[in-house]
């Protein structure tokens, strides 16, 4: 017989506003998250939505992002990212001329854990320049990022 799950969803909202950012803007790290407790047999992390603003936002169309996330364990088993960096990607967007983001279905798999910290990193290159962070033209763009958790219960 066929059984199915039951799951439950996390919802995170990080804004790069409110994170302490490194000083090119490629690292935030958001240090006082209230404690998300992941407790699932299989847990899945996702991007629900992605918007971009602020002073840059103009600079940004044309631009090919990577979002890598930090401080949360996952299934090292499962995850293969061939720019050979351990660090999980979770994002990779191309903002266009139009204002629309275009965003891969990528998922990651994690662990049971208490989560009270995360670590974004966020890069681009546009090919002719090297790569920079959440900054185009000295002007800071803010990526408005909401993470889903979905927690698998079997029994």
């Amino acid at each position: 017989m066929y059984e199915l799950s039951k799951s439950q969803y996390k919802t995170i909202w990080l804004s790069t506003k409110d994170g302490v950012a490194s000083t090119d803007r490629k690292t935030f790290a958001f240090n006082k998250l209230p404690l998300i407790k992941v407790i699932g047999e299989k847990n899945i992390l996702k991007i629900n939505s992605i918007t971009l603003s602020g002073a840059g936002l103009s600079s940004a169309p044309g631009h090919n992002w990577t979002i890598k996330i930090g401080r949360v364990k996952f299934n090292t088993s499962t995850y293969f990212n061939s720019d050979k960096d351990t660090t999980p990607t979770i994002a990779m967007i191309n903002y266009d001329t139009n204002n629309s983001i275009q965003n891969g279905n990528l998922s990651l798999e994690i662990e049971k854990q208490d989560i009270n910290e995360i670590i974004l990193q966020i890069t681009t290159h546009t090919g002719t320049s090297a790569e920079h962070g959440a900054v185009k033209n000295s002007q800071a763009i803010d990526f408005n990022i909401g993470l889903c958790i979905e927690e698998q219960f079997f029994n």
